[in-house]
Formats: structure tokens, C-alpha cells, sequence
């Protein structure tokens, strides 16, 4: 697995424009596909999503993350938290 690119710390905003909490997100490159992984501190959840090689999301099905994870706890155990073989024909 490789980490393309990396960038931290964009702001979440409600509507009433109060902080809530933070994106951070990577785009990765696993087995020739590229994912972009996006935590969301407001949510509390982390999830990968099937990406361009510049880091667009191709489709906003999940395929892989989880509540109660990290960016960094992704990216740490990238296979464990991809949803692999389960939605190939999304790629």
C-alpha cells in the first residue's frame, strides 16, 4: 500500500456555522486501484471510498472504514478495514 498524498484537518461546518470537527483524508494506492480514505472527526468515523489516481471519489459507496476509527488507524491496517472483493464491479 502506498500513500499518495495525505491532507489533514479541513473544517466541518454545520449550517448554523458552528465547528463541529475536522476531515482528514489520504489517497491510497492498493493492489493498481486508488482509494481515498476520509475520516470525519464529527462523525467519529473513518471510511474508503473508490478513487480517481488525483484523488476524486468515483463512487460514494463505502467500501471499506468503520466508526470509532482514525485516519491513522485506516492506514495502519488497510487490508483489515477494506471491504475487499465485495464491491469490485463499483472500481
Amino acid at each position: 500500500m502506498d500513500i499518495i498524498f495525505r491532507k489533514d484537518n479541513s473544517k466541518v461546518w454545520e449550517l448554523k456555522d458552528e465547528y463541529k470537527g475536522v476531515i482528514n483524508k489520504a489517497l491510497v494506492h492498493y493492489k493498481g486501484v486508488f482509494y481515498l480514505v476520509s475520516e470525519n472527526t464529527a462523525l467519529g468515523e473513518t471510511l474508503i471510498f473508490y478513487a480517481t489516481p488525483t484523488g476524486d471519489v468515483k463512487n460514494y459507496c463505502e467500501v471499506g472504514g468503520g466508526k470509532a476509527l482514525t485516519l491513522d488507524d485506516v492506514l495502519n491496517s488497510f487490508k483489515v478495514h477494506l471491504y475487499e472483493n465485495l464491491y469490485q464491479h463499483l472500481s
